[in-house]
């Protein structure tokens, strides 16, 4: 279901930098068991004869075209996949992109990070947002956002999370575009930042009294909270690194498949 490269345009450039990372771990859910068919991680569940990370790994595949860059896969219940370089998981996501890092060749000086649960993904998608990514740079970290409507439009019977902002109401994507050397450089705070993740009081204290105040109003007036307000919350999350939000007008970025009913959903829609 995915789409086939349409034009030289729709791919990434030859010769690339771009190195791009997998993440296939994650086990099936109490929840999730009963559509599962037995997969031990949503990467693997079937969707019409063929585990979701397939799906995803055509995307990018795609977008790279054949001249491309590797494509990483990082999952401990997925096996190795064709023209693909299998890393070791780790115990968090952190550590998983730490892993994907040390991973990479000198010459390759961006990470693409990809989950696999978007199986809608189009190599057309991951092509528009590298370019849109790479128009920003520098940047340590580049994050699609989607218009909410355009998801609603393109998949009404899925439900995904919004927030509201001075720009309009977004959903987050699940791809970014990461340098590899500020994580290597800031591996220490960024691990510490993961770890205190669920501190409501230390969250509070890195991204700041000012953002907090802005998410409140923001509840009742969304132009108190505009996105560089955002970006600059997140860089201090990455220990002052510079974090760039990009709009993406393909649906399919941000529309993961984390619940029953999604996949049911998925499976019928790929059919």
């Amino acid at each position: 279901m995915t789409a086939a490269v349409k034009s030289p345009q729709e791919t990434v450039p030859q010769g690339s930098s771009v190195a791009a990372l997998v993440l296939a771990g994650g086990k099936v859910g109490d929840d999730l068991v009963p559509y599962a068919d037995g997969a031990p991680c949503r990467a693997l569940v079937p969707l019409n004869g063929r585990p979701m990370v397939d799906y995803v790994l055509d995307a990018v595949r795609s977008a790279f075209g054949p001249a491309g860059g590797r494509i990483l896969v990082a999952g401990d219940d997925v096996p190795a996949q064709d023209g693909c370089v299998k890393i070791d998981g780790g115990a968090s996501m952190v550590d998983t992109l730490l892993s994907g890092v040390a991973a990479l060749e000198p010459h390759e000086t961006r990470l693409l990070v990809v989950t696999a649960d978007i199986p809608f993904l189009t190599g057309e998608a991951v092509g528009d947002f590298l370019r849109r990514a790479e128009a920003v740079q520098p940047a340590a970290f580049v994050y699609p956002i989607v218009e909410a409507a355009r998801c609603r439009e393109r998949f009404p019977d899925m439900r995904r999370t919004t927030l509201r902002v001075a720009e309009g109401e977004y959903t987050g994507g699940n791809l970014a575009l990461l340098d590899p050397s500020f994580l290597r450089e800031k591996r220490e705070v960024i691990l510490a930042a993961y770890e205190r993740r669920k501190d409501k009081v230390a969250l509070a204290r890195m991204l700041g009294i000012g953002l907090i105040l802005r998410l409140a109003a923001s509840r009742i007036s969304p132009r108190a909270l505009p996105i560089p307000i955002l970006e600059r919350a997140v860089g201090r999350l990455l220990g002052g690194g510079t974090a760039r939000a990009v709009v993406s007008p393909f649906a399919e970025v941000g529309t993961d498949v984390d619940r029953g009913e999604d996949i049911e959903i998925a499976r019928r829609m790929l059919s």
